[in-house]
């Protein structure tokens, strides 16, 4: 969908502000205001801008995800804790990704969706998909916790739930 665009000046603006709040407010028209030839503001409908301000939301929950998948990682790096397994630890984190969703399974859901879609140009960057790949789960996993169980959501026996296997180091010869 294509939105239309305008540009005014503020003097315009002034002359013409409630024609440019209705154009927003009933067509989704974008106006941009423009201060000697800069742009400096814009008139959107209340629309355009929750879903800026949603989007914006997402990536921030998407990197506070990401980060607690790097934590996850490194404690399944490290062969869990003496005193929980990596199960635990895995549940432990999801619990706490989704208090710092407000217990919101709609944000945990938005987070992995913009996880998933940054994480489209990691490929080649095996340690960064593995974590963006934990970060889904993580998100998928609080929103199951949140709410009803997800078609396909996360079940034991996920990658999650087996610890990784460590390769012997490679000794120099």
């Amino acid at each position: 969908m294509k939105i239309a665009t305008a540009e005014m000046s503020v003097r315009e603006l002034r002359a013409d502000l409630a024609d440019v709040i209705n154009a927003a407010g009933t067509r989704d028209q974008v106006t941009f205001v423009t201060s000697r030839g800069r742009r400096v503001a814009a008139v959107v409908s209340v629309a355009v801008a929750e879903r800026a301000a949603g989007d914006a939301q997402s990536d921030d929950d998407a990197g506070t995800a990401t980060m607690y998948a790097v934590n996850v990682a490194l404690h399944e790096d490290r062969g869990g804790t003496p005193s929980l397994t990596m199960p635990e630890i895995f549940e432990d984190y999801a619990h706490d990704l989704l208090r710092e969703f407000d217990g919101s399974p709609d944000r945990a859901l938005a987070a992995a969706q913009a996880v998933a879609a940054d994480a489209a140009g990691k490929t080649g960057y095996p340690t960064l998909w593995r974590n963006a790949a934990l970060a889904v789960e993580l998100c998928q996993r609080a929103a199951e916790i949140a709410g009803p169980a997800l078609p396909g959501s996360y079940r034991p026996g996920s990658r999650a739930w087996r610890p990784r296997q460590r390769r012997p180091p490679v000794s120099a010869q």
